[in-house]
């Protein structure tokens, strides 16, 4: 990830603001909630504001200060044992237009797929597999965790080889495992996502039920989160056929009441698609050219920070 100028906290206050999106992306790489990325970067800035004048490099304690909070944000934090149905992380959308701030916004370390997978991991392995998705190195993980970089390694070898136990084969595990951990995703895996999520689209709306098993992976799983605030499958789906059925099913109760909008959704294309006036945040992971995943994010809370126009306006 490219490191943020040394001079960018000069004085305590210059280029403060600048810092502010790229610890947040980085707090919410580690929680999965923006809004708890928020509260950990707005307790950073508290600190920061007691501590400056001491500060030798302010880039490097900020980032250094928001991992832990993170840490310390996921280690008080215990998922609603109630939740009601799939959990999905809240979902990060932008126009396609606006196009990604940084390299780094389109990273494997920010898809949908991964902050899945990382839910099963204990919060320092969390922090040192999405650090070193960023390219920082061992030596530079451990002093940020006030760790040996020995220790860092081990993290790092754990949180892994607990990515591959729950799901090897997901594309999201093979490239933090991999070269493609140390940037962007590349052009062509985003084009071939975005023809599989028109064709997607393009095949729910028709109902043609043929096409949109066509697209689907054989071992296909579908999540839909809607928080128990909003109509949703309370299990994941799974099976292209049974997959199929679904989606088809959920479109043709929506007739004549749904519009979408194609954005980008934590660095990937994906669409913002309304029904009967409930927002859905759609997501993909592909394989072997196919859809492997699909994600759907309904639960109104989750999507409280998207604007209304933004959900209502599609076209």
């Amino acid at each position: 990830m490219p490191r943020p100028s040394e001079t960018a906290t000069e004085g305590g206050t210059a280029g403060l603001d600048d810092e502010r999106r790229r610890l947040t992306l980085l707090a919410y790489r580690m929680c999965g909630s923006w809004a708890d990325a928020e509260d950990v970067v707005q307790q950073v800035y508290l600190e920061w504001w007691r501590a400056h004048e001491s500060v030798d490099n302010g880039p490097g304690w900020l980032t250094r200060t928001t991992v832990r909070r993170a840490i310390d944000a996921l280690r008080a934090r215990q998922r609603d044992a109630a939740y009601v149905g799939p959990w999905l992380p809240e979902p990060v959308v932008q126009e396609p237009s606006d196009g990604p701030h940084s390299a780094a916004e389109q990273s494997e370390a920010m898809s949908t797929a991964f902050l899945l997978l990382a839910e099963s991991l204990t919060p320092p392995q969390r922090a040192v597999v999405v650090l070193r998705a960023l390219r920082y190195e061992h030596a530079e993980v451990a002093d940020i965790l006030g760790i040996s970089p020995a220790a860092a390694r081990q993290h790092h070898v754990r949180g892994l080889r607990r990515l591959a136990e729950r799901d090897g084969r997901a594309p999201a595990v093979a490239a933090i495992m991999g070269p493609r951990s140390e940037g962007a995703q590349p052009s062509d895996a985003r084009d071939e996502t975005a023809r599989l999520l028109t064709a997607f689209l393009t095949a729910a709306r028709r109902g043609d039920t043929a096409a949109l098993t066509a697209l689907l992976h054989e071992d296909v799983r579908a999540y839909n989160d809607g928080g128990g605030r909003t109509r949703a499958a309370r299990r994941v789906v799974t099976g292209g056929q049974h997959v199929a059925r679904f989606v088809i099913g959920v479109a043709g109760r929506h007739e004549g009441r749904r519009a979408v909008r194609l954005v980008t959704v934590n660095g990937t294309p994906g669409a913002l698609v309304t029904l009967a006036d409930v927002g859905h945040v759609l997501s993909l992971e592909v394989r072997d050219g196919r859809i492997y995943r699909l994600f759907d994010v309904c639960d109104t809370d989750k999507l409280s920070a998207l604007r209304t126009s933004a959900l209502r306006g599609c076209a």
